[in-house]
């Protein structure tokens, strides 16, 4: 059975096309952590797919959308997936590289449409 992928850019946006994301100071813990990822590395987070379908849902073209508001204050996989790709980025992997990765972690679960 073929995965289903999120929606995500392959390349990385233009900075000055991105709407910018919640303030990572109006949340705390995890939470503020997550943002700070998202604040610190948009473009990166435009070219990774949010594993919890919000593009069927809200519309949103990637994992970077899901902080333009406080979608992922509440997501356990929009707070993961960024403090992941916050991880592997201070490792030196490249966005594609961080992509796949995602893509490896999630994708088991990404074979049941609707999950």
């Amino acid at each position: 059975m073929r995965s289903l992928i999120p929606a995500h850019f392959t390349e990385p946006q233009p900075l000055n096309s991105l709407k910018p994301t919640l303030a990572p100071e109006q949340f705390t813990g995890k939470v503020r952590k997550a943002y700070q990822v998202a604040k610190e590395i948009p473009q990166t987070l435009t070219q990774l797919p949010c594993f919890c379908y919000c593009d069927n849902t809200f519309g949103h073209k990637s994992l970077h959308s899901c902080y333009e508001d406080d979608h992922s204050a509440g997501c356990t996989t929009c707070m993961d997936s960024a403090l992941l790709a916050g991880e592997l980025k201070q490792q030196g992997l490249s966005d594609a590289e961080i992509r796949d990765r995602l893509i490896a972690k999630y994708s088991r679960y990404s074979s049941q449409p609707g999950h």
